[in-house]
């Protein structure tokens, strides 16, 4: 019977682990509307309009100095490098994976971030956002947060739980696959455009347009993508059991991943007919993720198979036998 000590104790690990859960959604939430491969150079919007505007009114000269000096004559290389490192960020933390350093690194990202946001000309940006934001980053850094909910604390454990930990993010894998099918059931099979598995939500302005204040745009779908997700969350799942199948599934969600980075944009069919380019950069992040986790638990699973296997080949060796006499 749990105690309810140990009750207590397993309630604060899953806050912990969601905390980081809901960092790592932060992070994914806002790789949409930076879109390859001009990042809104060409129209002054995008990622390049906050820094821009960093550059011309960020508080620190040295700062001000690196935006116009370094980053804006090379900006789609900044844009890429942008784009790439949230995504890992996004990922690491969604599956709890190196937890404390990805952490660190989101609170350092942060920092740069909060200056060129806060200093946009046209942005009403909540100050203490960035600073809450820094600081939520430090307090996973300080804390094992992927000993929690993540695959920092399976590897860490007995090798069962890395078959247990199969199952459930296979389960979480064909769950978001068939969500994803549902939203994009009136979308084309195959292409660009794709469904959102999110929010976008807003109310009416006088002007007969839409303001939109809840925008949770976490994962874009047609129907293959959704499909092709469902199937390697089952191969996950059947993983547990045989760990090879692991390995495909992990193989299978890197190659989604990598076919929308060279893909780059979807175009989301919004709710009010409108068509918006977008960064495929969520899926990237989300089939990464799966991906690593599916690979590290199926290396942990394996190995411990051959770990026992040489065990066993040993206790029935003549030598093994000579001195068992």
């Amino acid at each position: 019977m749990t105690t309810r000590a140990e009750m207590v104790v397993r309630a604060q690990g899953f806050t912990i682990g969601g905390v980081r859960i809901l960092a790592g959604l932060m992070w994914l939430a806002n790789l949409h509307w930076k879109v390859p491969t001009d990042f809104g150079e060409a129209n002054g919007g995008g990622l390049y309009k906050y820094v821009a505007a960093g550059a011309d009114n960020a508080p620190l000269a040295p700062y001000r100095w690196a935006l116009r000096e370094l980053v804006l004559p090379n900006f789609q290389l900044f844009g890429w490098f942008t784009l790439i490192s949230e995504a890992v960020v996004a990922a690491l933390l969604l599956i709890g994976y190196r937890s404390r350093l990805v952490a660190l690194a989101g609170a350092a990202m942060a920092m740069p971030i909060g200056l060129s946001v806060l200093y946009y000309p046209r942005a009403d940006e909540w100050a203490w956002s960035y600073l809450l934001m820094i600081g939520l980053h430090l307090l996973l850094w300080a804390v094992p947060s992927g000993d929690h909910l993540g695959v920092d604390g399976v590897l860490a454990g007995a090798p069962a739980r890395s078959g247990r930990a199969m199952r459930s993010t296979g389960i979480v894998a064909v769950v978001v696959g068939a969500l994803g099918l549902f939203v994009a059931r009136s979308i084309d099979f195959t292409g660009k455009a794709a469904a959102l598995l999110g929010s976008d939500a807003g109310f009416a302005n006088a002007d007969g347009g839409v303001t939109r204040r809840w925008e949770l745009k976490f994962l874009f779908f047609n129907p293959l993508w959704a499909l092709l997700t469902v199937a390697c969350g089952v191969l996950l799942i059947a993983g547990s059991r045989k760990a090879v199948l692991a390995y495909v599934a992990a193989a299978g969600f890197a190659a989604l991943a990598v076919a929308v980075l060279f893909q780059q944009t979807f175009d989301y069919m919004r709710d009010d007919g409108a068509v918006q380019k977008v960064s495929t950069g969520t899926n990237m992040a989300f089939w990464g993720g799966l991906a690593v986790a599916s690979a590290l638990f199926a290396r942990r699973v394996l190995g411990a198979g051959s770990v026992q296997v040489d065990a066993a080949a040993a206790s029935h060796s003549p030598v093994a036998a000579t001195l068992a006499e």
